[in-house]
């Protein structure tokens, strides 16, 4: 009844706008307007996804030169503590034997070259001995300098600001201040590293953010650091004015499009703190570069559909002179308008593609992780009758933290790939998969007591591989979070959630604040610490993602050290509609 009415109506239609102007305007923008507007959806997603893939590059930029700052300041001050609490050396100091207690660290700017001088200070402030020696700062007090206010005001360990050294030539360090402390804590001097800027920060010149972009770095004052434009010697410049450095200096990080007055032009600005320092990142393209891919794509897209829009009109002027049969008509109309959505919802899956931010980052650092952990490795085989404990110790952990950042860029690459890898519909058998994993975690660590509680028939429609990369996160967190249990406990099975089938992985371990629990699913987003547990915080946003494009939902329940149960949900009546 309805057709027959529709069809009526358009006989009307037609014959009314051979005589009537503002009919066949009418019928025109009928055919023309889906189009106009099917492109302008498709132009605003495109111009959105875009534009946050390029600005979440290069926040993640920021974000990981901040997090390898806070690495090599972290190891400056270790080395600090390691030197000054050596027992026969803090003998010395509180005996005041101050040249036989320097004499003691004389080599370590040469085992450790970024090192630049070696100094001792009374607790007052003044300096008593050095290495490599300058006379003639010798017993001048340093009171005023601001690695003694900082490290007196708690006496802890603690890294200055920028600052432009005594002795000659004057150019621009950073000290690490560590107190010297005999029997009660009792204060007895302090040591200072003081370190050459380009050896601390000087490689954050070399990062690749465009071809007019870079990194800069700041202290606590604005003061700066590093500045691949700039001298690093010299007068000190102040950059506190800058609106996205007074943001970083309060702990703040993100993104922001502003025009930045010292360039003189329109820039992305993304900004993180170093954690623990007080110092800051940020990573800077002009707009013109960085949105450079954006607007070419976005162009492309107005030309494509610039000529769908041209036929558009030619096929609304046809119908509207030559006045088709319009069931005939309208289907065509129909056909076009379906085949232009279609257009549109594949170009846009087809730019959501694009190369994502995890890769360019894993391009660009993956050489110079390669390098580290190879010389490393030489200097470890090569060098292994002239190193000692400690520097053996060391370049074991200059290894080790490069394979964890190798396994960070890994994680985001896998997790990229889940996004945009296609789904495949099968009968999966899930108690299979849990028993598989089950096994290979035992081989991983035969020595420790893990009760595997697994249910048996317990299956799931969905695509095989996802699937069992979610259980192996799931399952992998348990058998990690689980290891200070002499008694752990691991289950997986499936139980009712309002109708609907919820599988779950539960443990007796860790377990975790649910006040914190909105964090669990973000990348990077991690609950405990490295100390405790090892991990890249990319596992569950892997989980989330997969379950996801299954149409389901994931969720966790737990406690502090009373363990954690997650429970996921699958689609599968619409398996038909997975992403």
């Amino acid at each position: 009844m309805f057709n027959k009415f529709a069809e009526s109506l358009t006989t009307l239609l037609l014959k009314a706008a051979k005589k009537n102007k503002r009919i066949q305007v009418a019928i025109f923008l009928g055919i023309v307007s889906p189009v106009v507007l099917i492109a302008a959806f498709a132009y605003n997603g495109t111009y959105q996804d875009l534009t946050e893939s390029a600005l979440s590059r290069r926040k993640s930029i920021a974000y990981l030169a901040s997090t390898a700052l806070e690495q090599r300041f972290n190891r400056l001050t270790d080395v600090g503590v390691s030197l000054a609490t050596r027992v026969r050396f803090r003998q010395l100091v509180s005996e005041e034997k101050w040249d036989e207690a320097i004499e003691i660290l004389k080599d370590v700017p040469e085992n450790f070259p970024f090192i630049d001088r070696v100094f001792l200070a009374d607790p007052a402030g003044t300096l008593m001995a050095d290495t490599p020696a300058v006379p003639e700062v010798r017993g001048k007090n340093f009171a005023s300098r601001d690695w003694y206010r900082g490290v007196s005001s708690n006496w802890k360990p603690y890294v200055s600001d920028v600052y432009q050294r005594a002795a000659q030539p004057r150019y621009n360090v950073v000290a690490a201040a560590i107190p010297v402390k005999a029997e009660k804590d009792r204060i007895v001097g302090i040591l200072v590293l003081q370190v050459q800027l380009n050896a601390l920060v000087g490689w954050s010149n070399s990062i690749v953010i465009g071809p007019s972009g870079f990194v800069y770095v700041v202290d606590r004052k604005g003061q700066l650091a590093t500045h691949p434009r700039l001298p690093s010697g010299g007068e000190i410049l102040n950059f506190s004015s800058v609106p996205v450095v007074q943001k970083v200096l309060r702990q703040q990080s993100g993104i922001e499009i502003m025009f930045n007055p010292i360039e003189n032009d329109e820039r992305i600005a993304a900004y993180a703190p170093i954690p623990g320092i007080g110092w800051g990142v940020i990573a800077t393209e002009p707009t013109q570069t960085a949105f450079a891919r954006r607007d070419e794509n976005l162009r492309r897209l107005i030309v494509r559909y610039g000529f769908i829009f041209l036929i558009s009109c030619a096929l609304a002027y046809v119908i509207l002179r030559t006045v088709i049969g319009l069931k005939q008509a309208e289907e065509k109309i129909q056909t076009l308008n379906n085949e232009l959505k279609e257009r549109a919802i594949r170009l846009e899956v087809a730019n959501k593609e694009l190369e994502s931010f995890s890769y360019s980052v894993s391009h660009d650092l993956r050489a110079p992780l390669r390098s580290i952990d190879g010389f490393s490795e030489a200097l470890v085989e090569d060098y292994a009758d002239k190193l000692d404990r400690q520097a053996k110790d060391y370049l074991q952990r200059i290894r080790a933290a490069t394979q964890r950042m190798g396994q960070l860029i890994d994680d985001l690459l896998n997790l990229s790939r889940v996004a945009r890898s296609e789904i495949k519909a099968d009968h999966v058998d899930l108690s299979a998969v849990a028993h598989a994993i089950a096994t290979e975690l035992k081989k991983t660590d035969p020595g420790r007591q893990v009760e595997f509680v697994l249910g048996e028939g317990v299956t799931a429609t969905g695509d095989r591989r996802l699937l069992r990369i979610a259980l192996e996160n799931l399952i992998g967190n348990a058998w990690k979070f689980t290891a200070k249990r002499p008694s752990a406990r691991i289950e997986f099975g499936v139980t009712g959630d309002n109708g609907a089938r919820a599988y779950f992985v539960r443990d007796n371990g860790a377990g975790f604040d649910m006040a914190y629990a909105n964090k669990l699913f973000g990348a990077f987003q991690r609950l405990h610490t490295t100390m405790e547990f090892n991990g890249t915080g990319i596992g569950l946003a892997t989980v989330q993602r997969i379950i996801h494009r299954h149409n389901g939902r994931v969720w966790a329940a737990a406690k502090v050290e009373q363990g954690a149960t997650f429970y996921f949900t699958l689609s599968d009546s619409g398996f038909a509609r997975l992403r």
